[in-house]
């Protein structure tokens, strides 16, 4: 699963989007039998909501914006009964991060940069569950840096060397200039956000009651902290301004430094859809009709594996990536798809294939064509996930009958 990622990485700069989604299985008239390696999902007071929390890191060329796969995966483990009380939790915030779940950040950015050592940079992202001091302080190398989003108030030190609350900072720093992005998030206003952004440099201070066993900035942890906020907020009653804080190892000496950095941060989106594709948009996993944690935990496996297929079928269907069609197809596969395509094409030259053999946006419009579409003359109408889902699936139809034929001869 992991090999995808690997291929033809020497020299590119990647992006790795790491993110948590929980999966709530819907155990409709109580099918699942056997519920080993199922958790009870964070927020459900009733112990019969059970799910999986699926922990994953998602792997981007930073220049083509091309998935290449998962560099590292885990189902998240709990004590059946995770809910803890208040002296309990002020124990917890005493143990070593090693012993808590969000060590998963740590363990799985860790994995992805040994995974991905060939590559010439690789950069990982993550929201504001990943501020965590000991990942700020041990992930970062000189082939590796982080862009987090700012969860906690911190105690930091700024460029002067005096001891400062990081909001209180930020708000005495100048403006650096402006951008704007275009606001999708499903939580917001569709609207095109005109921002202004701050920077500065700080060290960040490690907290007295925190027990930790390694650090390599025993002085504080030194990064560049990059704020963005909504200048004018006018209509969204319920709805607060955007502000986003990111913490980041990239160095920074320019405005257009710091939007490099929040295009980056922008990448984050990119997993949210993927998690889409899993459930909610393709294929509905939560209402799978399987019995077993164990079957279903490997039924996730492939369909993530065919979510990152969609996902690179979608981004080459206009043939701006360059990426081949031997990163998503086998051998065999590619020569399927030369004998479908003149099947599927039609008289007119518009009803032709208008790309090259080697490229994937070839088999993209293949698999587009047997998942029904048929937009052939509106360039504003192309294909989209449900249709590459339902065309890849035919796909694999097609290549298992192609197989069982030759058996049979």
């Amino acid at each position: 699963m992991y090999n995808d990622c690997t291929n033809d990485i020497v020299g590119r700069r990647l992006v790795v989007l790491g993110d948590t989604s929980n999966i709530i299985l819907h155990n409709k008239k109580n099918r699942i039998k056997d519920e080993t390696g199922l958790v009870r999902i964070a927020g459900r007071s009733n112990d019969s909501f059970k799910g999986l929390l699926l922990h994953t890191n998602l792997v981007y060329d930073r220049d083509s914006q091309e998935v290449l796969g998962n560099s590292h995966t885990a189902f998240i483990e709990r004590k059946p009964n995770s809910r803890l009380s208040k002296g309990e939790k002020q124990k917890r915030s005493f143990e070593f991060i090693e012993q808590k779940e969000s060590y998963k950040w740590i363990e799985g950015f860790t994995a992805s940069k040994e995974l991905l050592n060939e590559a010439l940079h690789v950069t990982v992202v993550g929201d504001r569950e990943a501020d965590i001091i000991e990942l700020l302080d041990r992930v970062p190398d000189e082939k590796t840096d982080i862009v987090i989003r700012s969860q906690h108030n911190r105690n930091v030190i700024d460029k002067n060397g005096q001891k400062r609350k990081l909001t209180e900072l930020l708000s005495c720093c100048k403006s650096m200039g402006n951008m704007t992005i275009l606001v999708t998030g499903n939580k917001r206003k569709k609207r095109n956000a005109k921002l202004e952004i701050r920077c500065t440099k700080i060290k960040i201070t490690w907290p007295h009651s925190k027990r930790i066993k390694e650090k390599i900035h025993n002085e504080g942890v030194p990064v560049y902290v990059v704020e963005v906020r909504e200048k004018k907020h006018k209509g969204y009653k319920n709805e607060p301004p955007l502000v986003w804080r990111l913490l980041t190892t990239i160095s920074i000496e320019s405005l257009e430094q710091a939007k490099e950095v929040v295009e980056i941060y922008k990448l984050r989106w990119r997993v949210e859809e993927f998690f889409k594709l899993l459930k909610s948009d393709c294929y509905d996993i939560e209402n799978t009709e399987l019995t077993k944690g164990k079957s279903i935990r490997k039924l996730i496996l492939n369909v993530m594996k065919a979510s990152v297929k969609i996902q690179q079928l979608k981004a080459a269907r206009d043939g701006s990536t360059g990426a081949k069609l031997s990163r998503v197809f086998s051998e065999e596969e590619i020569k399927y798809l030369h004998l479908l395509n003149p099947k599927l094409e039609g008289k007119t030259l518009k009803q032709q294939n208008p790309f090259s053999k080697p490229n994937l946006a070839y088999g993209s419009w293949i698999i587009a064509r047997l998942g029904g579409w048929k937009e052939f003359y509106n360039k504003r109408r192309p294909p989209g996930t449900k249709t590459f889902a339902a065309g890849l699936e035919k796909f694999e139809i097609i290549v298992e009958g192609i197989k069982i034929g030759k058996l049979v001869s």
